[in-house]
C-alpha cells in the first residue's frame, strides 16, 4: 500500500478542501485530514473533504499541531499498517500538491530509517517576516544546538518511511515544538535526515497560519531553555560553592586548594544539575543515566581544574577565571548531554 497524507487542521478556510480536492484527482492515496478539535462551525468544512474520500479523524477539544500528528501516526498504525509510510502537510495552501506527492513517492522506495524534509528557499523580499527571521533564528539555534544544518526547520511537508513512525510518538511535544523536536531527536533515534527542495508558497502573506511567534517559539526553544537555566542555576550554585571553599582556605590558592574546591563545588552543583536535567530537561528514564553522568562529571572535572590551573598561572583570579572556563565548557556539555547521558532509547518496528 502507498504512503498516506497525512493534513492535521485547526480551523480551517476553504482552501483545506481545494489542498484535498488537488489530491483526490491526481492520487488514490489514502487522505487522513485531523480536525484538532474545530468547532462545530467547522464541521462543513470537514464533511466537504469527508465526502472527497478522506479520513477524518476528530476530537472535541484543541490540542495542538503536534497532538494531531500523533493521533495520525498511532491511527495509521492500527488501521492501515500495510501503509509504505505517512507524508504530512499543511492544509493551508502552502504546499503545492506535485511537491507532497514527490516526497510521497520518496518514502514509498525509502528502506532506510530517514526523514524526508520539504525544505523551502527563503527570500528576505518574498517571504513573509515572521516566517523569514522565525526560520533564520530556528535554524542557527539548532545547529549550533545539535550540528545539524536544516535549511527549512519549520516546514511541515515530511515523509516518514513506516518503520520511524512507531518512533515519532516516542518524541516530546504537543503543540508547534514537535516538529521540532522530531528533528533535534534524529541522531539519538539514529534517523538520517534527507532534504528534498519543493516550491515556496505563501498564501496572503500566511496570514492562515495558527503559529504565535511569542508563545510558538517559547515552545520550540523550550529544550535549550530550560538547559540554559539548569546550567545557569548550577553554575551559579558551583561558582558559589567555589568561592566560599576556597574563603575556608584563608585566600590560599595553591594547586590543591584549587583541586579541593573544584572537586567539592562541582559535587554540590553536579548533583543539582544531574536531578535538573533528568527530570525536567531531557525527561529521559534510562537506567544508566547516573553512570553516564558520573563519566561526564568526572571529564568535565578534569578539564575544568586543568584549564583553571593553565589560566590562572597568567590571571591569579581564580573566581573570574572559573567562571570563564565553565562558559567554554557550557555548549560541549549540551551536546554531551543531549546525546550520550539522556539520549533516548531507539524503538525498532
Amino acid at each position: 500500500m502507498k504512503s498516506t497524507i497525512i493534513i492535521p487542521s485547526y480551523q480551517p478556510s476553504n482552501t483545506l478542501i481545494t489542498v484535498v480536492s488537488n489530491l483526490v484527482k491526481v492520487t488514490d492515496r489514502q487522505i487522513i485530514v485531523v480536525d484538532d478539535g474545530s468547532g462545530e462551525d467547522y464541521d462543513d468544512k470537514f464533511n466537504a473533504v469527508e465526502n472527497l474520500g478522506a479520513t477524518v479523524v476528530r476530537y472535541p477539544k484543541n490540542k495542538g499541531k503536534g497532538f494531531a500528528l500523533k493521533t495520525a501516526f498511532d491511527y495509521q498504525l492500527k488501521h492501515l499498517p500495510q501503509a509504505r509510510g505517512a507524508v504530512t502537510a499543511d492544509g493551508d495552501g502552502q504546499h503545492d500538491t506535485e511537491d507532497i506527492l514527490k516526497i510521497a513517492r520518496t518514502v514509498d522506495m525509502t528502506e532506510t530509517p530517514e526523514l524526508s524534509l520539504g525544505v523551502r528557499s527563503f527570500d528576505k523580499k518574498t517571504t513573509p517576516t515572521k516566517s523569514y527571521y522565525g526560520n533564520l533564528i530556528t535554524s542557527k539555534v539548532f545547529k549550533l544546538a545539535t550540528g545539524l544544518k536544516v535549511e527549512d526547520t519549520q516546514t511541515g511537508l515530511r515523509g516518514f518511511p513506516k518503520k520511524i513512525i512507531p518512533q515519532m510518538l516516542t518524541v516530546s511535544g504537543q503543540r508547534f515544538e514537535y516538529e521540532m523536536n522530531m528533528l533535534t531527536d534524529l541522531k539519538d533515534l539514529k534517523i538520517e535526515l534527507k532534504q528534498i527542495p519543493i516550491q515556496t508558497i505563501y498564501e496572503d502573506g500566511n496570514s492562515a497560519t495558527h503559529f504565535h511567534p511569542v508563545r510558538d517559539s517559547l515552545l520550540v526553544y523550550k529544550r535549550f531553555i530550560k538547559f540554559g537555566l539548569s546550567s545557569a542555576v548550577s553554575s551559579l550554585i558551583d561558582v558559589g560553592s567555589f568561592a566560599l571553599i576556597l574563603s575556608f582556605m584563608s585566600g590560599n590558592h595553591d594547586s590543591l586548594a584549587l583541586l579541593i574546591a573544584t572537586i567539592l563545588a562541582r559535587l554540590i552543583s553536579g548533583a543539582f544539575n544531574f536531578s535538573i536535567n533528568n527530570k525536567l530537561v531531557f525527561k529521559s528514564n534510562r537506567k544508566n543515566n547516573l553512570i553516564n553522568y558520573a563519566k561526564l562529571f568526572f571529564i568535565q572535572l578534569t578539564a575544568s581544574y586543568v584549564l583553571l590551573q593553565l589560566i590562572d598561572t597568567f590571571i591569579p583570579h581564580p573566581v573570574p577565571v572559573k567562571v570563564f572556563v565553565d562558559i567554554m565548557l557550557f555548549v560541549a556539555s549540551y551536546f554531551i548531554q543531549k546525546h550520550l547521558v539522556f539520549k533516548k532509547e531507539k524503538i525498532n518496528a
